[in-house]
């Protein structure tokens, strides 16, 4: 069956390691979508983040952002779906945060919250214009309503050691997807991108064999179960390329315009 919908994680998949679209992923995505395939980004980044990067592309149809919990239209206008943390679990989590000093970021719409501002913490991020981050110092009690994700970030090492600590002290009461070594993100429990992914894919009227999904990390590898043709990067963890129908290129050799070549044009 002919694929339908692509959905392309961003970070060392879609995105080279310096961050970019590759000329030929660009070429490739055109293409794609010149014969009449949705192309779409599911990534654990915010709204803000994958619809810029959306926007460029001159994508077709609605993204999934903070891991499968938000699908929304390019323009924010239309919300397909969008999950959120209870705000009781939000507000413990936060003074958890809070107390250990461990440094953090959550998402309400396309607002990034953060205690301070450290441009440190936002590598991914630097070739994202326009991000709209607002410091609240003490403050966060205020902004505890409506939150779709909670990023925590560490540059000392620790960040599998905090990993461990909140899956046994929120057990059952959030949902710890990517791990990165540097950051890891905190959802509201059930969420993954496979969740996000179907609600896109049922909106647009989408089979889940007519879908292709590419990706190379821990939090790509629900959509790799779930899609029809799945596909890893050359870069992708052990784990996820084992579930792979397909192993494609690395981030920094076109992997996604390589795997469109095959599958789709």
């Amino acid at each position: 069956m002919s694929i339908k919908l692509i959905a392309l994680d961003m970070d060392n998949t879609l995105l080279n390691r310096q961050k970019l679209v590759s000329p030929k992923n660009k070429k490739a995505i055109y293409k794609a979508m010149q014969n009449g395939v949705h192309v779409t980004i599911a990534t654990g980044r915010m709204p803000a983040s994958a619809s810029y990067f959306a926007k460029n592309l001159g994508m077709n149809c609605p993204v999934v952002s903070c891991n499968g919990g938000v699908v929304k239209s390019l323009d924010s206008k239309n919300t397909i779906f969008e999950a959120h943390f209870l705000p009781e679990t939000i507000l413990s989590l936060i003074e958890t945060c809070y107390e250990h000093d461990w440094y953090i970021r959550w998402y309400i719409g396309d607002v990034i919250y953060v205690k301070y501002k450290d441009a440190r913490m936002f590598p991914a991020y630097k070739t994202t214009k326009g991000l709209n981050i607002v410091e609240v110092g003490n403050d966060y009690k205020n902004y505890i309503n409506n939150v779709t994700q909670l990023v925590i970030c560490d540059i000392n090492g620790k960040i599998q050691q905090i990993y461990d600590y909140v899956a046994e002290v929120f057990n059952g009461k959030i949902g710890l997807q990517q791990n990165t070594g540097f950051t890891m993100d905190v959802t509201p429990p059930g969420i993954t991108k496979a969740v996000g992914l179907k609600k896109l894919a049922d909106y647009l009227g989408v089979k889940q064999e007519e879908v292709m999904a590419i990706g190379d990390g821990d939090n790509d590898l629900s959509m790799i179960k779930y899609a029809g043709c799945s596909v890893a990067m050359e870069n992708a963890i052990a784990d996820l390329k084992a579930e792979a129908s397909f192993i494609t290129k690395d981030c920094d050799e076109d992997g996604v315009a390589y795997a469109i070549e095959k599958f789709v044009l």
